[in-house]
């Protein structure tokens, strides 16, 4: 748990806002559509554009169906592809070909030397070796300059290889079937300038095509653009001694696979200004393995389709320790200069689509300021939070698996709309701290975690779900394993804890026992009830028809549960593996066992048992035996619905030791 950061600028806060509502509308569709989505009164109407690659003029929009309907005049401007963007067969167009083992002066190209310089529009067709030499666009403001790698390769030993001083847009072509290297050893300067990168180009940049380039920067960056980076095809295999594609204004990836294996970070965007420093994902693949942050954006984050597969920082392997009930969780990170994020953003940090695999040394999804998931799947393993934002963390809809984490989920404003979420946490499950108000020794702060709807799965070694503030559950199915030992409970929270519906079903320790407040309006009841480690814990109404069920990764020696169907005046039955253990009459709101409750989570606060803190906190990752916990049954979050129909309920994912 750590303090609130927010540091970001209303106007960089608005474009995130509006990115975000983009992606919701659909910006990764592969189709036009005519249909039109709502916006704020700053909006503008765009008609819907061509998606062909090949028609229309150059200037046109070319954004997969994108730029439709009513959109935010800031995201018209910047989320754009053109069409010059993507791949065009060069075989019809004039052409100037130039064969690097031996380049020859023509319309449009300078010779000096090993040194070869564009200075016109137009397309260009390299070919051969350029051996310690240099390619270099110099041409007018206005002027596009397209480069089709024909098996080229170029190397340099003193400077970038390939230089765009000045141009308008640069466009590097990779033909099908072609394969291309661009080498470079040291940093080069033009002046005062650095070069920063082995492909390195002061003008927009964009990369397409189906072919392969290499890019080998021992010097520093892979590919850096100081305006735009775009990328719409060809696979790339970068490996840098810092980072690897660098977009100062932003970097798009439309298409195309993107292999990256950066010293520093993988990729990342620089500028703060409103309209600038953010990374869009829109399609491809997306591979990184960084030993610094795998994505990093100034101001966003922004992924709506494709397959993104990001290791950074050594993986999870640098887990956090300590006791989080003394100031939180330690790094055991010898550098702590170093960010290993999987994915960072200062603003906002959405997901809309596709999938995002990552193993990260630090938080795997990480915002300064607000994240959302609204769609596609998100898997992810860290040696500290699974998904973490200092202000807002709200999932819409989508599928999260958090593999291994210190905290699952943590946010100052935690609020799950939807979707599947399964967590596997060696402190709280889901944490709602780290406001300026935060609840200290039984003061509720102004944190606040909230679960509205989706399928909701914690195996928790410290809180299961935590808040510094008010815990409140409306819907959705929620079924927590919390801890084993008396220093945590099942549910904690400083403020009110209140059910109002849902179906509910959680198994833990008694020590710290928080109960719901009786002004929730859906009944709850808890009892004493010992298990152990893979028991199933079924919930029997007087009817003997099931109302909840699930198989306990860890030990217990409390179970509560709250449905729709418990009435008051009718008894529940607790069976584990099958003999009745424990029952309790519904009296009223909360019925049965109760306890003395917690003091929350929080900075400093008494607030999750921390990993090795005693008061019965479990070790991180996995089984007291070093087994790997057993994976979720494909198709099923483990438990059973209300009027279920009793059969035997799956294995819940996580730890099965009775530690």
């Amino acid at each position: 748990m750590k303090p609130n950061r927010l540091s970001m600028k209303k106007h960089t806060l608005r474009f995130a806002v509006i990115l975000s509502a983009l992606i919701l509308a659909g910006c990764a569709s592969t189709q036009s559509t005519t249909s039109s989505t709502s916006a704020s009164s700053a909006s503008s109407t765009v008609s819907t554009v061509s998606t062909s690659e090949e028609s229309g003029a150059d200037e046109t929009d070319s954004t997969g169906g994108a730029m439709n309907g009513t959109i935010g005049s800031v995201i018209e401007a910047n989320l754009s592809f053109k069409n010059k963007d993507f791949y065009i067969d060069y075989s019809t167009e004039d052409t100037v070909k130039i064969d690097l083992s031996a380049p020859k002066e023509a319309d449009g190209v300078k010779v000096s030397g090993s040194m070869v310089t564009i200075t016109e529009a137009g397309t260009y067709v390299l070919s051969g070796t350029l051996t310690d030499g240099q390619v270099i666009i110099d041409a007018c403001d206005e002027d596009d300059v397209r480069l089709v790698l024909e098996n080229a390769s170029i190397t340099c030993t003193t400077t970038a290889p390939v230089y765009a001083k000045n141009t308008d847009k640069v466009i590097i072509s990779l033909p099908e079937n072609t394969e291309s290297t661009v080498t470079d050893t040291v940093t080069g300067t033009d002046g005062n300038d650095a070069l920063t990168a082995a492909i390195f180009a002061k003008c927009d940049l964009s990369v397409n095509g189906t072919g392969t380039l290499n890019v080998n920067a021992n010097a520093n960056d892979g590919i850096t653009s100081e305006d735009k980076l775009k990328i719409t095809g060809g696979v790339l295999n970068i490996t840098s001694a810092d980072d690897g594609l660098v977009g100062k204004d932003a970097v798009l990836i439309k298409g195309g696979t993107v292999h990256i294996t950066a010293s520093g970070i993988g990729i990342k965007s620089t500028k703060s200004e409103a309209d600038k420093g953010y990374v869009y994902i829109g399609g491809g693949t997306v591979d990184i393995t960084a030993e610094q942050d795998g994505i990093q954006a100034e101001t966003s984050v922004l992924i709506s389709a494709g397959e993104v597969n990001v290791t950074a920082g050594g993986a999870n392997g640098e887990q956090k320790t300590g006791n989080a009930m003394f100031g939180g969780a330690q790094s055991t990170t010898t550098d702590e200069t170093l960010s290993t994020k999987g994915i960072k953003a200062e603003a906002a940090l959405d997901i809309a689509g596709g999938t995002v695999t990552v193993d990260s040394a630090d938080d795997s999804l990480h915002s300064n300021d607000s994240m959302t998931v609204s769609g596609g799947g998100i898997t992810v393993k860290s040696g500290d939070d699974g998904l973490h934002a200092d202000n807002t963390l709200t999932i819409e809809d989508g599928t999260i698996v958090v593999e291994e984490s210190c905290e699952g989920l943590e946010a100052i404003d935690l609020t799950i709309n939807g979707g599947t979420i399964d967590v596997t946490a060696s402190d709280d499950g889901l944490n709602a701290a780290g406001s300026s108000v935060d609840g200290g020794f039984g003061t509720a702060g102004a944190d606040t975690l909230t679960v509205n709807g989706g399928t909701l799965t914690v195996n928790a070694s410290g809180d299961g779900l935590d808040s510094n503030g008010a815990l409140t559950i409306n819907g959705g199915t929620v079924y927590v394993s919390g801890p084993t030992g008396d220093g945590n409970g099942t549910f904690d929270c400083d403020g009110v804890f209140a059910i109002n519906g849902g179906v509910v079903l959680g198994t833990g320790s008694s020590g710290m026992l928080k109960t719901p407040t009786t002004d929730s309006k859906q009944n709850t009841i808890s009892v004493s009830c010992t298990g152990s480690a893979g028991d199933t814990v079924e919930v029997k109404g007087a009817d003997g028809n099931t109302l909840v069920s699930a198989v306990a990764p860890k030990n217990f020696t409390n179970v509560m549960f709250s449905t729709p169907d418990i009435t008051e005046g009718e008894t529940y039955t607790v069976y584990v593996n099958g003999t009745e253990t424990a029952s309790e009459t519904c009296s009223g709101v909360v019925s049965g066992a109760t306890g003395m409750g917690s003091f929350g989570g929080g900075p400093g606060n008494m607030g999750g048992q921390a990993p090795n803190g005693g008061m019965g906190g479990q070790m991180p990752n996995g089984n007291s035996d070093g087994t790997a916990p057993p994976e979720m049954p494909s198709g099923d979050s483990g438990i059973t619905p209300p009027n279920g129909n009793g059969g035997t309920p799956p294995q819940m994912p996580g730890n099965t030791s009775d530690t």
